[in-house]
This record gives structure tokens, C-alpha cells and sequence, in this order.
């Protein structure tokens, strides 16, 4: 049997100081097939040059456009995180201690009220109620305490508002970004607003030809939909809008009183509508959410069933519904349990759907019944969190 070789032979293996380092390029493209923010975090602790190369804000983005970001909590007073066994509990936990109230804001006498979140933005307003045009908006980043005051959303003819919605939108692809990290820290605000004939949208952009202002657009067909309503019910109850969705470049909202939903595309601002599947979706829970081939899915809870219908074309009608379970792809569904009986055993319990591959699992525990709007935290952890303001 041959003698190992010494070790200064030419035969002998290398030793790891002369084994050669991957170059940067080549461990980014290992580290953007890592299949989770929660096994990232874990590489970028194995040693420096892993750490930078992940806290690099370029190969930040670019596995945040690869991979879905987890739903890490719901942003309650205080923060409510995923709770083991989820899998999204051990990145949840590095949110304690966050600041999403944003107190850090400056003070006004209507106390700052949370509208929406989106992409790591909290959309914030002082308002007395959701009938008055905020002249108070905030955009703030909680994870790196910054924030952006916008000016007053335009008070035309604000005595005839009924209600008004402040949300989040994504950048407009034309917004003239010169760089993905322009882009990255580019949003828009929505103010939905109803008046008694009308449907407007008031828009801020924070890049491109109209960055820094509002501009305003009506939807024209609005009368014609509230038309259907019939003569002796309330305008306000008959065309109340149910919670708001964002389904492949839409956002949506039921209208119950007349079987609507109506749909704002936000790439071209242009609004439009389709008829609802017929009952019994009347008196149940529904959610609209992504489906494949990008359609249209919703989501029906009745007697404790979860139903699934899907926007098809069927012949020459494009607006058909088709029932049964088909496949949804990305986003997460929040569910709430209550036990038959309230007094038997306190306390909740909430399941995540993930839409993509429909696996239901417990997200956390709570003592008592959560508000049906709260917000959902969908997002990174703050270690692969570049600041978006």
C-alpha cells in the first residue's frame, strides 16, 4: 500500500489556504437560490464575506423580486408576530421593539391613525373620520425611523365627500426611475373619494414628471353603476364598498348593494367593473386573490367551508365565474377560528393560507378576537430590509 504523499507534494490535495475563493458573482447566484429570507439570514451569520456580499442593497433587490417576502405578523397595538411552529415565527421575532405606531412623527392635535402598509411603508393620516380629505399624510419606514410629509390632498369640493380611502400603491413603471434603487424607494398614495355622483381618485407620486404632487382623476362610469341601485335604497348603504384587494395590478372592492366589484387598474388609472357570482357569497366572508394564468380568484367562508371560484372566459362572454378549487399563486390569506362555544375556551386561534401551494397553517394565538382590518406585515426581516425612503 503507497505512503500518503508529503504535504509539499504535487500530488498531495490542497489545503484550504490554497483553495481558491469563489468570486463575488458566482456566491451571489448561490445565495439568490437560498429558498427562504429566514435561511439567508442564517448564511450571512457563517462568516464576513457572506455578510457583505448579502447587505449589498443591489443583491437585496434582486432576491427580493426572486423570492415572495413571508407574513411575519399583523400590526397590532402591540405587533402580533408569527408564533412556532410557523415557520416565518424565528424572522418574525426580529421585529420586536419596532416602532410601527411611528411615533416618531411630528405632533398634531388628530392623533395619527395607520391607512395602510405596503412594501415596508406605513401609510399614516390625521383625520377626524373617513368623510374628510386628509390634510395630514405620512409615509414613514418604521424598520429605519424615516418618514415623508405629503402635502394636503386637494380639498375640491371636500363638503360633498362621503367617504374617502388613503392607500398605498405601487410606483407607475414610467415614473422615470434612473436606477432599480430609484425605483426601490419609489410609491404612490391613493385617496379614493365618493361624492354623491362621482367616483375620484387623487394620486401621489413620489418620482417621475409628477412627483411631490397630486393630480386628479375621475371615473366616468360611475353614475351609470350606481344607476342599478334601485329607487327607494340609501345611495350610501347600496354602493358601500367592501375591504379593499390588490390582485395583479388591481385593486378591487365589492359592492353587495349591487353585485359589483370594481376594479382599478393602476397601470393605466382607469377603472372598470364585472358582475359577482350570484348567491350564496351574499352573506359570507370572500377575499379576492391572485390566480394562475393571471386571473381573478375569490375566496367564499360559508358554514365553515372555504370555496373557491375563478374569473374565466367562457365563449364569448370574457366575465364568467367557474367554481372549484383551480390554484392560486402568491399572497397569504389571515384566518380567524372561534370555538362553537365562545365561553368554553377564550381566545382565538389565526391560519395562514398560503395561496400559492394552499397549505394552512397555525400563525399564532391570541386571547382575545382580532379587529377584521387589522394589517398584515408582509415582509423581510430588518437585516435584508434597505431602507425604502
Amino acid at each position: 500500500m503507497a505512503s500518503p504523499a508529503p504535504p509539499c507534494s504535487p500530488d498531495s490535495p490542497p489545503t484550504m489556504e490554497k483553495q481558491a475563493t469563489l468570486p463575488d458573482h458566482l456566491t451571489e447566484e448561490i445565495l439568490l437560490r437560498v429558498p427562504t429570507a429566514a435561511d439567508l439570514a442564517r448564511a450571512s451569520m457563517a462568516g464576513p464575506s457572506l455578510r457583505r456580499i448579502i447587505a449589498d442593497h443591489a443583491f437585496l433587490r434582486r432576491f427580493r423580486t426572486l423570492h415572495p417576502p413571508p407574513l411575519l405578523g399583523i400590526l397590532l397595538n402591540p405587533f402580533l408576530p408569527a408564533q412556532p411552529p410557523h415557520p416565518s415565527a424565528a424572522a418574525a421575532q426580529t421585529l420586536t421593539g419596532t416602532d410601527f405606531s411611528c411615533s416618531f412623527l411630528p405632533f398634531r392635535e388628530q392623533p395619527w391613525t395607520l391607512r395602510d402598509f405596503r412594501d415596508g411603508r406605513a401609510l399614516l393620516c390625521a383625520a377626524p373620520d373617513d368623510c374628510t380629505l386628509a390634510r395630514d399624510v405620512a409615509v414613514c419606514d418604521p424598520l429605519h425611523r424615516r418618514y415623508l410629509l405629503l402635502p394636503p390632498v386637494p380639498q375640491d369640493l371636500s363638503d360633498l365627500v362621503y367617504h374617502c380611502q388613503l392607500f398605498l400603491a405601487p410606483a407607475a413603471t414610467d415614473d422615470g426611475a434612473d436606477t432599480a434603487a430609484d425605483a426601490s424607494m419609489s410609491f404612490r398614495v391613493i385617496c379614493l373619494a365618493k361624492y354623491q355622483t362621482q367616483l375620484v381618485l387623487f394620486v401621489f407620486s413620489s418620482s417621475g414628471p409628477l412627483a411631490g404632487q397630486w393630480h386628479t382623476t375621475v371615473f366616468d362610469g360611475w353614475s351609470a353603476l350606481i344607476a342599478e341601485t334601485s329607487q327607494g335604497d340609501d345611495m350610501r348603504s347600496a354602493t358601500a364598498f367592501g375591504k379593499r384587494y390588490y390582485v395583479h395590478g388591481c385593486f378591487c372592492w365589492a359592492i353587495p348593494g349591487i353585485n359589483k366589484l370594481l376594479m382599478l387598474d393602476i397601470a393605466m388609472m382607469d377603472f372598470s367593473s364585472v358582475n359577482l357570482p350570484p348567491s350564496p357569497w351574499f352573506n359570507s366572508q370572500v377575499a379576492f386573490v391572485e390566480a394562475t394564468e393571471g386571473r381573478l380568484g375569490m375566496l367564499i367562508l360559508s358554514d365553515n367551508r372555504l370555496l373557491h371560484t375563478i374569473l374565466v372566459s367562457i365563449g364569448d362572454d370574457p366575465k364568467q365565474w367557474q367554481m372549484g378549487f383551480i390554484g392560486a399563486a402568491g399572497g397569504y390569506l389571515l384566518l380567524q377560528g372561534f370555538p362553537d362555544d365562545p365561553y368554553e375556551m377564550p381566545g382565538t386561534d389565526c391560519f395562514s393560507l398560503n395561496l400559492q401551494i394552499m397549505k394552512l397553517e397555525r400563525f399564532c394565538g391570541k386571547e382575545f378576537m382580532m379587529p377584521l382590518q387589522g394589517h398584515l406585515y408582509v415582509g423581510f426581516p430588518p437585516s435584508l430590509s434597505p431602507p425604502t425612503i
